[in-house]
């Protein structure tokens, strides 16, 4: 097992990229394991609903037409 002195060393010569994300999955590590759902009632959920963060994002409603400049 690594020793925490080692870690924060480590820690010390990675970029602010890299840091952000060992920051991110620190805290998905913090968050609490969800309950197994039910198999009739997880049909109902989607798992993608509010996964778009961004308006005018690459995807769009089925029907809506997108019309390409040529």
């Amino acid at each position: 097992m690594i020793s925490r002195e080692t870690l924060k060393t480590a820690i010390d010569t990675i970029d602010d990229t890299q840091l952000e994300i060992l920051h991110r999955i620190i805290l998905a590590f913090s968050k609490p394991i969800p309950h197994t759902v039910n198999h009739s009632l997880s049909e109902n959920i989607n798992p993608l609903k509010g996964s778009i963060v961004f308006e005018n994002d690459i995807i769009s409603p089925i029907d809506l037409l997108w019309e390409a400049e040529q």
